[in-house]
């Protein structure tokens, strides 16, 4: 018998796989701090390096939840890889602070990898206009609903019920746009109330036309202090910008891919300082101030027209009547 033993050649493949990645970036006034959570697989012990953001300085590297003493060389960072599964958690800080144009900065893996995720907390002192980045991602609805008010503003300018032009009515619905839309809705219901109340209502019964006096008196005491919350809102409170994809809001901003090449992906975000939406606000109540002194006026024009009470009216003529026939008969008495 001749026993001839070879061994097989080792077939081509990676020995590390890198499950997912989650990096967190926290912007601040004067610098960034960012952490980068690395889960991954491999089936030998070796040295994996990752390739850091300009200027990044290292704070801290931990490997299943101990800390090691691993320092960057240059913008490299090389960690002990063993056989199986492990969590790498790095941190580190970028002297970048927030801009009107944030963009994530490159982190280079050196290996593909799969479910990265990113999110960003941009803080409460940015009013975050356009965000963008991976596909599922965040997205920005307040402007697609701007411009679904143009078309709205537009028609309701052409109806004749109120004095508000096309132009008026844009800049309602957009301070509006703030508040709950119920809230909205009923603002807008009781503009057109009042224009309704200016046509002839001589036709309805007197006890018909009191309930719409009510009814508008009532209107009215709800629609004003709507009117100044959504001031209130827009001069003190937070912008609603409708920020929503994949579980986003304006305090945290969340993008997802599901491959990426060695590089991690990156994101951007268009914001201004909040103080800019304080202004705009300001300068929109202050419009609205003026506006409303004449809205005022024409809606007790559209109240008062055709009195303000009919019942009692009525009333006061059904007496002067029963006093002017007691008049008449008392004379005719000391005659006979």
């Amino acid at each position: 018998m001749t026993l001839k033993i070879t061994r097989p050649k080792a077939v081509a493949g990676r020995t590390l796989t890198i499950d997912s990645s989650r990096l967190q970036i926290t912007p601040g006034k004067r610098a960034t701090d960012t952490e980068l959570s690395l889960v991954l697989r491999s089936s030998r012990g070796s040295q994996h390096t990752l390739t850091l953001p300009q200027s990044a300085r290292l704070q801290s590297v931990t490997i299943d939840g101990t800390t090691q003493p691993i320092r960057q060389s240059d913008r490299s960072v090389t960690l002990p890889i063993k056989p199986g599964a492990q969590t790498i958690i790095l941190a580190w800080r970028e002297p970048t602070s927030v801009t009107t144009l944030f963009e994530t900065s490159a982190v280079d893996l050196a290996s593909d990898s799969v479910n990265s995720h990113i999110s960003v907390k941009p803080g409460e002192e940015r009013w975050i206009l356009f965000t963008g980045g991976p596909r599922l991602g965040p997205a920005v609805l307040f402007w697609g609903g701007v411009l679904l008010l143009v078309p709205i503003a537009w028609g309701l300018g052409r109806l004749a019920f109120t004095p508000l032009r096309h132009w008026q009515w844009f800049l309602l619905l957009i301070g509006l746009s703030q508040i709950p839309l119920s809230a909205g809705l009923l603002i807008v219901g009781w503009l057109f109330a009042l224009g309704l109340r200016a046509r002839d209502h001589r036709s309805m019964s007197n006890r018909q036309f009191d309930a719409m006096q009510v009814g508008l008196v009532l209107l009215t005491l709800v629609a004003l202090p709507l009117l100044f919350y959504a001031v209130k809102q827009g001069l003190l409170g937070l912008p609603e910008m409708q920020i929503a994809g994949n579980d986003s809001t304006a305090d945290q901003l969340n993008w997802y891919q599901d491959h990426s090449q060695k590089a991690l992906p990156k994101a951007w975000i268009f914001s201004v300082p909040l103080l800019v939406y304080r202004l705009l606000m300001l300068a929109w109540s202050l419009w609205l101030a003026y506006a409303l002194l004449g809205w005022l006026r024409w809606g007790w024009d559209c109240f008062a027209g055709q009195g303000l009470w009919r019942t009692t009216k009525k009333k006061k003529a059904n007496r002067k009547q029963s006093a002017s026939e007691k008049g008449t008969e008392h004379p005719n008495r000391e005659r006979e």
